[in-house]
């Protein structure tokens, strides 16, 4: 599976002024410096985690539908959350075409991680090719202020960390952003 940004995100999680008064910094010589640790730290975070803090529309791949028994397994298990909604669910046919599936064909279920579209009647033949079903969905929190707040410490703790050392580390996460961002991790299979 692979995945493919529509419309990226408009704004961060944290603001400018959220991170230079945790780092209690109070010139403005670093902001460029700052406002980008501060998209490296959500880029982290994102990776981290697996979910999409700021609404953003994306598509991911699959080479195929999944191929449960009995049918009433035909589960699509989205790898980012949190899902606000799923836009399409798409598929090349044998002959080649692009189809669009009927909303009625499918039920979402947005609340579980990972969230996941399952088959009324089992998913369509496709074309022997890579990325023969594409799922375009609405994913991210609304606003920043909805963005969990330990997701957002962990970021300011990575972007600490950035700041205080500005070379390579062995270590990839700081201990505690780590254990604020585990509990909201998304595992797919």
């Amino acid at each position: 599976m692979s995945i493919s940004i529509i419309t990226p995100a408009v704004s961060e999680p944290l603001s400018l002024t959220d991170v230079k008064e945790f780092l209690r910094v109070d010139h403005s010589d670093d902001d460029t410096t700052l406002a980008i640790m501060i998209s490296a730290a959500r880029e982290l975070c994102e990776q981290y985690t697996r979910q999409i803090l700021m609404t953003t529309t994306i598509e991911e791949f699959y080479d195929m539908f999944p191929d449960y028994t009995p049918a009433d397994k035909d589960i699509i298990y989205l790898s980012r959350g949190p899902v606000q909604s799923v836009s399409s669910v798409k598929y090349i046919d044998d002959a080649g075409d692009e189809i669009t599936i009927n909303s009625s064909k499918y039920r979402t279920d947005l609340i579980s991680q990972p969230s996941r579209i399952i088959s009324e009647d089992g998913w369509f033949s496709t074309k022997d090719t890579t990325n023969a079903v594409i799922v375009e969905y609405v994913v991210g929190y609304s606003s920043a202020s909805d963005v969990p707040a330990p997701l957002r410490q962990g970021m300011l703790l990575v972007i600490a960390d950035m700041y205080e050392n500005r070379i390579d580390s062995v270590k990839r996460l700081p201990t505690a952003s780590e254990y604020l961002w585990n509990p909201f991790r998304v595992f797919t299979f």
